[in-house]
């Protein structure tokens, strides 16, 4: 390899070790966080009328070439049980539908959510796939608030592929490698609950309630790397047809430490949107996203280090499509 390429392969795999040992509880590693977010907390499955589809990639660190990492998301979310009218079924309601529902019991107006996500990595010589189910109740408050908690669980495996791995002068860690398991699946519960309603929203997540490896390898930890996670977001409306939308969304490491992502989004006329995230890790992300038709959604974001990591990051990509079914009222997420 060339002397550059060569450090950056060597810095790749040492990358992989790390996250071998850390990502015994997934969490994905994306720009737009907003996209998948039952899987930070899984109470905000069925928080949507609407049957929710999402395809996410990401292609990251794209200077790295072959070595960049590279992940996949696949979300699907839906409603497994409606509010008793099809008037009831989103917070969005008119004052008349408003009146009539609260004559209906609690119970009646109670949603049911669920949802799957299929993940995919590629982190060097680090291969990763796993799925999750998520279950959620949501019990309405009032007519407009809405409280949630929900569960989820997920199964990961994690392999490494040593024999990627060209070592020319004999080296002892390499044959450690080399003898020992490098396969390890893990299995992950956790809750979480939200107050949400057409405006806002307000939650945190428990992550390793269940946290234990099925098949353990020589190279991983079973202690979780994340304690919770936090989210809370608003919607304001600042003139015809345009909203804005701050949003925080915090990560409790098991060291008590948080790594925050400040975003900011704004819509025009429910169509075209744009937006803007600071990441305490020190990356700035944009993103652009358009509301094709009442049922398809594209956005892409570019993520790039603000800081001493800078010299070796030419930027992150990430492309997310979500599909809208069943979207009798033609919202938009």
């Amino acid at each position: 390899y060339v002397k550059d390429m060569k450090k950056k392969g060597i810095l790749v795999v040492m990358l992989a070790i790390v996250l071998t040992t850390a990502q015994g509880q997934y969490v994905p590693n994306n720009s737009q966080a907003f996209q998948f977010m039952s899987v930070y907390n899984p109470a905000f499955s069925g928080v949507e009328s609407f049957d929710d589809l999402k395809f996410g990639y990401r292609y990251q660190w794209a200077g790295y070439g072959k070595y960049a990492p590279k992940f996949i998301n696949l979300a699907f979310h839906k409603r497994i049980k409606q509010p008793l009218d099809m008037a009831y079924n989103s917070m969005r309601l008119s004052d008349f539908s408003n009146a009539r529902a609260s004559h209906l019991p609690r119970a009646k107006r109670i949603i049911h959510g669920m949802g799957i996500n299929i993940f995919q990595s590629s982190v060097g010589i680090v291969k990763s796939i796993g799925s999750s189910f998520t279950y959620s109740l949501n019990y309405p408050i009032t007519t407009r608030m809405r409280f949630a908690v929900g569960a989820s669980a997920l199964i990961e495996n994690r392999r490494m592929d040593v024999s990627q791995v060209d070592v020319r002068d004999p080296d002892h860690f390499y044959d450690y490698l080399l003898k020992s398991s490098t396969t390890q699946t893990d299995l992950n519960v956790r809750t979480g609950a939200l107050l949400y309603g057409e405006r806002f929203y307000l939650g945190f997540s428990y992550l390793p309630l269940v946290n234990i490896a099925l098949q353990a390898s020589d190279l991983a930890m079973e202690e979780p790397f994340y304690r919770g996670s936090f989210q809370v977001g608003y919607s304001f409306p600042v003139a015809d047809g345009v909203n804005v939308k701050p949003s925080v969304i915090g990560l409790l490491q098991m060291t008590n430490q948080f790594v925050i992502d400040y975003n900011v989004k704004a819509y025009f006329q429910n169509k075209l949107w744009m937006g803007l995230t600071y990441r305490d890790i020190e990356s700035g992300v944009a993103v652009i996203g358009f509301n094709i038709n009442e049922t398809f959604t594209a956005s892409y974001s570019f993520e790039l280090s603000l800081g001493d990591f800078r010299k070796f990051d030419d930027g992150s990509h990430e492309l997310v499509l979500a599909a809208r079914l069943k979207n009798l009222k033609r919202y938009s997420q």
